[in-house]
């Protein structure tokens, strides 16, 4: 149960988060009939004395919506909210016509949540037309991005190609398409396809659980309403640039509007004239951001490689649920819902909380807690910090270009926050106890190497086939391993509130002490935990389909993992490729069976390519590709991208949002549902950034569709780039060593230049390494034809090494001596080798066709140079 006041404030958020859902009721023609309008009009809507009639007809809609669909709704209102003025409906529905303290607090919100005053195109007398209000559609933020001032001052809304459709968020439509692919050129088929959309939310909203726990229906809701508003422009209207989604519009008001009511509510200062006065920093941003999340997810240093790919998900999903439920109790000891996360992705997080006196210390509490929790289980290689800013209202005016400083500053604390991760006075130094920990029975844990081995996970059945009956790991070791174990079987995921007497889940160690999990809940046991107010989180965490799941909250965090199918066992000879004990064959064929995740060895003989002239047969490396990436001076694109004139809280919110659905709903998506990047193994994506783990021509393969598919995702904008890089390794080598390799690499594509691609050591930039696979299928082609054979390839391999020692001669400008001139004679040393080894077997006419397009290849040598391996060692790669 929640208190009086923590109803008022809950009341206060959910009017915020549906205080616009009249624009989509209204774009939709929800019938409103004219006797509610004449009743209402004058209560919710502004009247325009020189136009004689009432505006801001959307207001109307919000309350007609909420009146309608009340059923659908939690039960907020407290007795005589209604008398008050201060009911559900009127707190949504009057926010432009105010008339209480709280009503007056969605205002300010709404206000604040758009800049103060929404931007405008500067080259445009009129904006769009009122009678188009239903045909437009949103803009993608990514078009605008870095495009400098004078594009800015002089656009219209016909300066932007692109839009998003109008469709509820699915994995498929989070690209933009062509204005002229997706705006309706008629009022009636816009507003049909606005129906459509409102006709399949209202059904999903009949759909939602949990309806009499409000925080948890607030959760489920909020997804719900990203699912089916993210794609609609909140102002559709006049100048406005119509680049922010109705969603996180409201979302943004909802989390301004939460912390202004907790700020009046706690100096007594609900008034009016307090709450829009913008020059007091009622506001406190609270930065949170894990470090150490690589060296976590790829600790190393025990003696046992088994597990290796559950140990490596487990530990990934892990870091997903530090980040959320870090997030989760610093808002619970806040006060604050899950609204007042403004971001989240990929282990940093916003929240926007109430500047009291008591805020700042929750928040050094909370983290002094959770780091107390971590430096315990990690010893300082994963810690949290959490950063602060005050703001007034003034702050978020973009106007002045105030808002955009505020951000910059939070950054700036989040940076300098880095270099003092936790309280080296009382954690640094000799670990006290450690020693005394160790049972010397089983010392320390096989899988990590760092902490003890604990004697009750001795029975575990997790780890009975992995250590026998002898062996034993630390707790956090076996939490990691149920979490890979069970992530690939689970859809649905329970938050429970850990605590004595309370139904326990299936960690060993709850996590920061509080939180215990438990995977597809039964009906039974679910609503037992419910009715004990135990469940904090319930969330969908399966595969996405063509279709979001409806219900519950669908949170995007575990990735893709490949698992064994039907296909597998139809692919056995391919699996038991090479010399195998009866014992491994058996056990391979058990693993199959069960339709588990695939192991890394598994994953790598997907590399392997079918003999030609058997089934039974396979050429190629069995070899694993680790693929690092992110978004190049992702930073600058938040703080730069846009004029400071354009930025607000809606706007970053949006293309945050964006951003980490490309690749943590779109990504994995893809591997399920295209057949050839089936095997590939998202280790972790979302935020901005990406790695892969996959058969390794695979994974080169997928990196040229990243670019392209990213490149589709930022409408072609040349100014937002993404960098990349492979490495290829054999299977055995420990995964901390392969994701050093990867790392390496991308910051090789990073220092030269960015918007590049590191693979077998050379760098390029996309654009060559588009032509180097062109080429690659090219000598491919010429091989298959008979043209070529492998003596020329390896031949070809010494040509690249000469025509790369040449290259770099010649960039050096410095006198060159006799004994360094043995790289030039790769041009006649080709000459001869091509003449006496192409097309050996063909004809003389096909042979001198041959030789004529093979001669080609100099030239490939004199623009590639080294780069050029990338296109050949695939292809030996292939053939070994």
């Amino acid at each position: 149960m929640i208190d009086a006041e923590q109803n008022t404030q809950y009341a206060v958020t959910l009017a915020a988060l549906l205080h616009d859902i009249g624009k989509f009721a209204e774009r939709a023609g929800m019938e409103v009939s004219r006797q509610y309008s004449t009743d209402n009009a004058g209560l919710y809507q502004k009247y325009n004395s020189e136009q004689k009639r009432h505006t801001h007809q959307h207001a109307l809609y919000s309350a007609a919506f909420i009146e309608r669909y009340a059923d659908l709704l939690p039960a907020v209102d407290e007795p005589g909210a209604a008398k008050s003025g201060n009911s559900l409906i009127n707190l949504a529905a009057m926010h432009h016509k105010p008339e209480t303290p709280l009503q007056a607090i969605v205002t300010e919100a709404d206000r604040l949540s758009s800049g103060i005053d929404r931007q405008v195109f500067e080259g445009d007398e009129q904006g769009i037309a009122i009678k188009h209000f239903r045909r437009t559609r949103l803009i993608p933020i990514a078009e605008e991005m870095l495009r400098g001032e004078e594009f800015h001052h002089g656009a219209t809304n016909d300066s932007y190609l692109f839009r998003y459709p109008l469709t509820e968020l699915s994995p498929n439509r989070i690209f933009p398409l062509k204005r002229t692919e997706t705006e309706p050129l008629d009022d009636t088929t816009a507003r049909a396809e606005y129906a459509t959309l409102f006709q399949r939310f209202l059904e999903a909203l009949a759909l939602l659980e949990q309806r009499d726990q409000p925080a948890l229906w607030l959760e489920h809701f909020d997804s719900l309403y990203q699912q089916f508003t993210s794609c609609i422009p909140a102002a559709t209207v006049g100048k406005v640039i119509p680049d922010v989604s109705l969603y996180d519009h409201s979302r943004a008001t909802a989390a301004l509007a939460t912390a202004l009511c907790r700020f009046h509510t706690a100096t007594r200062s609900l008034n009016e004239q307090a709450i829009h006065d913008r020059k007091q920093d009622k506001y406190l941003l609270v930065s949170g951001d894990f470090y150490g999340i690589q060296s976590f997810i790829f600790c190393e240093g025990g003696s046992s490689n088994k597990a290796a790919a559950k140990l490596l998900r487990g530990r990934s999903f892990a870091v997903s649920l530090l980040s959320e439920l870090s997030a989760d109790l610093l808002c619970r000891d806040l006060g604050l819902p899950v609204t007042s996360i403004l971001l989240n992705a990929a282990g940093k997080f916003t929240v926007l909380a109430a500047n009291l006196p008591e805020s700042r210390e929750t928040v050094q509490r909370v983290e002094e807690r959770i780091n107390n929790w971590l430096i315990e289980r990690y010893f300082g290689e994963v810690t949290i910090g959490f950063s602060t800013v005050e703001a007034s209202g003034d702050d978020f005016d973009m106007q002045s270009g105030r808002f955009a400083q505020l951000w910059s500053k939070l950054g700036r604390c989040s940076d300098a926050r880095k270099y003092r991760k936790f309280d080296l006075e009382r954690h640094a130094g000799v670990v006290a106890g450690f020693l005394d920990s160790i049972d010397n029975r089983y010392r320390l844990c096989p899988f990590c190497g760092k902490r003890a081995g604990n004697p009750e996970t001795r029975n575990d059945e997790l780890l009975k086939q992995l250590l026998g009956d002898h062996g034993a790991a630390c707790f956090t070791c076996r939490d990691h391993i149920y979490l890979g174990n069970r992530l690939v079987k689970s859809d649905r995921l329970a938050v429970l509130k850990q605590g004595k007497g309370k139904p326990g889940g299936k960690l060993k160690e709850p996590l920061f002490g509080d939180y215990q999990l438990v995977f597809d809940p039964t009906s039974a046991a679910l609503e037992t935990s419910l009715k004990q107010g135990n469940v904090l989180r319930y969330w969908y965490v399966g595969r996405i389909g063509e279709q979001m799941p409806v219900g519950v909250t669908v949170r995007f965090i575990s990735g893709y993992i490949p698992t064994y199918t039907q296909g597998d066992q139809d692919d056995l000879y391919r699996l038991l490729h090479g010399e195998k004990s009866a014992q491994k064959k058996d056990e391979l064929y058990g693993m199959i069976a069960e339709g588990g995740a695939k192991s890394f060895h598994h994953i790598a003989k997907m590399a392997l390519v079918s003999h030609p002239e058997t089934e039974e047969k396979f050429t190629g490396s069995e070899a694993l590709g680790f693929l690092k990436a992110d978004v190049d001076n992702l930073g600058n694109l938040f703080a730069c991208g846009l004029p400071e004139n354009r930025l607000n809280l809606s706007r970053l919110a949006t293309f945050s949002r964006q951003m980490n659905s490309f690749f943590s709903l779109y990504l994995p998506y893809r591997f399920a549902h295209e057949q050839r990047y089936q095997d590939m193994y998202t280790v972790f994506a979302g935020g901005d950034d990406l790695f892969l783990v996959g058969p390794w021509n695979r994974t080169i393969d997928f990196a040229a569709e990243l670019h392209r598919e990213f490149s589709r995702f930022a409408c072609d904008n040349k100014k937002i780039t993404l960098s990349a890089g492979i490495s290829v390794n054999k299977p055995g080598i420990p995964v901390p060593n392969q994701a050093e390799h990867a790392e390496t690499a991308l910051e090789r594509a990073k220092s030269s230049g960015k918007n590049s691609l590191t693979l077998f050591g050379e760098t390029v930039t996309w654009k060559e390494f588009s032509r180097l696979l062109e080429i690659r299928d090219t000598l491919t082609a010429w091989q298959k034809q008979g043209y070529i054979g492998k003596a020329l390839l390896y031949r070809l391999n010494e040509f690249i090494e000469m025509a790369k020692r040449e290259k770099n001669l010649r960039a050096s400008g410095r006198p060159i001596g006799m004994e360094e001139m043995g790289c030039l004679k790769w041009r006649s040393l080709f000459t001869y080798s091509a003449t006496r080894n192409v097309g050996k077997n063909l004809s003389k006419e096909e042979r001198s066709q041959a030789l004529g397009e093979v001669m080609g290849i100099p030239a490939w040598l004199n623009d590639h140079a080294g780069t050029l391996k990338i296109a050949l060692w695939q292809i030996l790669y292939n053939q070994r």
